[in-house]
């Protein structure tokens, strides 16, 4: 079990008690911080708009801080961030002028804001422009004020908060500070006592309607509206409170996290309805819903739980049952909106166990994730007055907005994207490298297999080795055809270890990948390998491998991601052969070059092991996606499966260079790797004599090898084949080379 799914169970174990999961991850924080060898302050073009006389702030991520010319930009000026979640004291709304020097002029003060909202405020639309609104609390009682930027004068005070406003600015939606303040410290205002203190489910309304035209106040929906539709057994005796309002773009529905506390239990539900209250529909209804938005009218992206597939990014269509995953990979709670045109998703993540926040941005279409930025949160900055980063977008949706700590203090900072946009977020070249020979029963699906990738930015490298059949023909047809970057290469009949070296030597991408021209790869198997490789930074990633169709192509599993230390990773590899081969690997290529990485051609077999080890044993973060995304076409033609020569003893060659590579290394899985690999490759060699019927190899075989000593080791092997064989083997030798030469060709194993 990788770090993020031993945190997340941790998580949902303590989260029945909260004081208890606050004091246990300060110190796993602490401590993890303390042996983490990756201290930074900050990673990414990250650009400061805020001075150091004071904390500064936007607030939640469902807004923007710039105006509709993005030169503008909103913030909250405080003295204090991080000293209680929510305050009472003066705080100044001030607009900084991104054209001039970041200038920055006070528009007004506030007496009510939180530490992740601050006190709503934002451009009004519809123009987004010429006025500003807010909240405060003035003569006993919570309000909202607009504020005319270009008359620089405050032109209206409605009696009630805002929490959100319609596109169209005809309208606002609000809700009940003082009760969120006593039930989600960092949310709420802390001016007023709560009315409804007393009461667990109030038969008073929770969201209210705000005619910013008029001023009039009208109740949409009370907390016993929600608590009677589709009630829950949990609801009864329960309190409940509501939170996270959104209008929908084209103002007619809104959404609203519906939550209540049983035995110190949260649950949460995402309700939709008409803006009057009218026709609700519970989206989603599993217990966990956390950060949403609205895509379009009619959709909803959000980090929530499905019962079936865990927590991840789910994008639903409203009043229906109808959803699909985002992003597998991303399974960490994050703050989502979609760019102005609807392409891309910024989100981020909380701090991890290192302190570490990241930003990422996300394309829906190709499935891709990029990592913008890492900042460094201090200790003091956490739980109810942590600093989330909330990014936002700008109306041109060339850049972001997020508020960060890691200067030591609270701040307002942006990234460029209009680079990483144009380069299609920065999708990084995969060459995959196809060495081809007599392979013309089955090329064809394999190039089909990676013109099917969901990961567009590939190059194919396909190298003829001197093939007699059609090979050279169905190539030639499928360069013209073919709109993917390719390259074709012919050369004599020098072997795959050769091929393959060629294909190195004239690939260009930032990552390499192997395929065997009679195997196929599942169609998101590239997308997930750079997803982690680009999202974790890790050195390598891979997957699973099977031998049957099926196994491959009509599994509708789930991805699980694990996070793994190289011995975990060559413990894996070394245990689970039949399962993972080098093909599921994706590498480097720059690290390729610095290790003058190639493949031994003077090995006919086991040479694919040896560089998939050795590769390995300079590899510190690894991420290993339990899905099997590669299929081993089981091929009686294939270099593998023919009449065995005396030239399947390379594969113990091999063992002994991978042996001392990982000695001369100082691996610490060595000691490991030697006390099994040898054997179990000593082992295969006798199957596979036997099994091709070369019975004077296979006596050759035992005389000039210890084989007995090897079958003792393989008695305690996991694999039942292994281990019956050996125990056959050591009954008598002839039993094992007579019980395997007759095992049919459908039943040969690798």
């Amino acid at each position: 079990m990788d770090f993020v799914s031993i945190e997340n169970k941790a998580k949902k174990i303590l989260a029945k008690f909260p004081k208890t999961r606050r004091f246990f991850k300060r110190i796993y924080h602490r401590i993890s911080y303390v042996l983490s060898k990756e201290k930074i302050k900050s990673e990414g073009e990250l650009i400061r708009i805020s001075p150091d006389d004071a904390e500064y702030f936007f607030g939640y991520y469902d807004k923007s801080p710039w105006d509709i010319t993005d030169r503008y930009m909103i913030s909250l000026k405080v003295k204090n961030a991080h000293k209680v979640p929510d305050s009472c004291e003066e705080a100044e709304i001030v607009v900084f002028d991104t054209q001039n020097n970041n200038e920055f002029e006070t528009i007004g003060t506030t007496h009510c804001w939180n530490s992740q909202q601050g006190c709503m405020a934002q451009w009004l639309a519809p123009d987004f422009k010429s006025k500003i609104i807010y909240n405060d609390c003035r003569n006993g009682k919570y309000v909202s004020v607009v504020y005319n930027f270009k008359t620089k004068k405050e032109e209206k005070v409605y009696d009630m908060p805002i929490y959100d406003v319609a596109k169209n600015g005809e309208f606002a939606l609000s809700l009940d500070f003082s009760r969120l303040h006593r039930l989600r410290k960092g949310y709420g205002y802390a001016n007023l006592e709560e009315e409804t203190k007393k009461e667990l489910c109030p038969n008073k309304s929770c969201v209210w309607k705000i005619d910013l035209k008029s001023g009039n106040i009208s109740e949409v929906v009370k907390y016993t509206d929600l608590a009677s539709f589709e009630t829950r057994d949990e609801m009864k005796g329960a309190e409940h409170k509501v939170n996270h309002i959104m209008i929908s773009p084209d103002g007619k529905r809104f959404m609203v996290l519906h939550r209540w506390f049983k035995h110190n239990e949260k649950f949460t539900r995402l309700v939709t309805m008409n803006i009057d209250g009218t026709d609700m529909y519970n989206l989603s209804d599993d217990n966990f819903v956390s950060h949403c938005c609205w895509k379009n009218d009619n959709e909803i992206l959000s980090f929530l739980r499905k019962k079936e597939t865990g927590d991840h990014y789910y994008l639903m269509k409203d009043k229906s049952k109808e959803y699909k995953m985002l992003w597998p990979e991303l399974n960490t709670d994050g703050h989502c909106t979609y760019s102005p045109d609807g392409k891309y998703v910024i989100t981020d993540t909380y701090p991890n166990r290192k302190r570490l926040a990241s930003v990422y941005i996300c394309n829906e279409n190709n499935k891709t994730c990029h990592k913008l930025a890492r900042v460094f949160s201090p200790f003091r900055y956490d739980n109810d007055t942590r600093c989330d980063l909330h990014p936002r977008w700008n109306h041109k949706g060339d850049k972001i907005c997020i508020d960060s700590v890691h200067d030591g203090s609270k701040q307002l900072y942006i990234l460029n994207l209009s680079s990483e946009k144009n380069e299609n977020l920065k999708n990084p070249l995969v060459s995959v490298i196809v060495p081809c020979y007599n392979s013309e029963k089955y090329l064809k699906y394999t190039l089909e297999s990676l013109e099917e990738q969901l990961y567009n930015n590939i190059e194919i490298i396909c190298v003829n080795d001197g093939s007699t059949d059609k090979t050279s023909i169905i190539l030639d047809n499928w360069s013209k055809t073919t709109k993917t970057k390719h390259k074709i290469i012919t050369q004599e009949n020098l072997g795959v270890s050769h091929a393959r070296n060629v294909g190195l030597a004239n690939s260009h991408g930032k990552y390499i990948m192997f395929l065997d021209a009679d195997d196929l790869y599942k169609k998101e198997m590239i997308l997930y390998l750079v997803n982690e490789m680009e999202l974790k930074q890790v050195d390598t990633a891979y997957c699973n491998l099977k031998k049957k169709y099926e196994d491959v192509f009509e599994n509708n599993n789930i991805a699980i991601i694990h996070n793994q230390q190289q011995s975990e990773a060559m413990k894996n590899l070394l245990y689970n052969m039949s399962e993972i081969s080098f093909d599921c690997y994706i590498y480097l290529s720059k690290k390729l070059k610095e290790l003058n990485l190639y493949f031994d051609e003077n090995t006919k077999y086991g040479e694919d092991r040896e560089f998939n080890w050795k590769y390995l044993c300079h590899c510190k973060k690894i991420s290993f996606i339990q899905l099997p995304m590669y299929y081993y076409r089981i091929n009686e033609e294939s270099a593998t499966r023919k009449v065995p020569t005396w030239r399947k003893t390379d594969l113990l060659a091999a063992i002994r260079r991978i042996e001392k590579y990982l000695s001369d290394n100082n691996c610490k899985f060595y000691e490991e790797f030697k006390s099994y690999m040898y054997s179990r490759a000593v082992w295969t060699v006798a199957k596979t004599f036997a099994i091709g019927g070369q019975k004077k190899l296979y006596k050759r075989f035992i005389k000039e090898y210890d084989v007995k000593k090897h079958m003792i080791r393989m008695l305690g092997d996991k694999s039942k084949i292994v281990v019956i064989g050996s125990f056959l083997y050591l009954i008598h030798q002839d039993i094992f080379y007579l019980v395997l030469s007759r095992i049919s060709k459908k039943e040969r194993v690798k």
